[in-house]
């Protein structure tokens, strides 16, 4: 059974809304992928989404449940 434990890598997405960004915990079993979500109290321009930032809050995320 895959877990959380099992991430390799996570994606920040900024949705078309820019006001949700989804984070995919991706694992070695392509089959097998994590999806969380979150909604921001304000829309913010695809040219202000600092991916690296919101990658490191995917970790956070991810690793809190692990």
């Amino acid at each position: 059974m895959t877990t959380v434990a099992d991430i390799v890598a996570v994606e920040a997405v900024l949705c078309e809304d820019n006001r949700t960004v989804f984070f995919y915990g991706h694992t070695a079993d392509e089959d097998q992928t994590f999806c969380a979500s979150t909604t921001l109290p304000l829309a913010i321009t695809p040219a202000a989404f600092l991916v690296t930032d919101w990658l490191e809050v995917g970790w956070m995320h991810w690793m809190q449940q692990a």
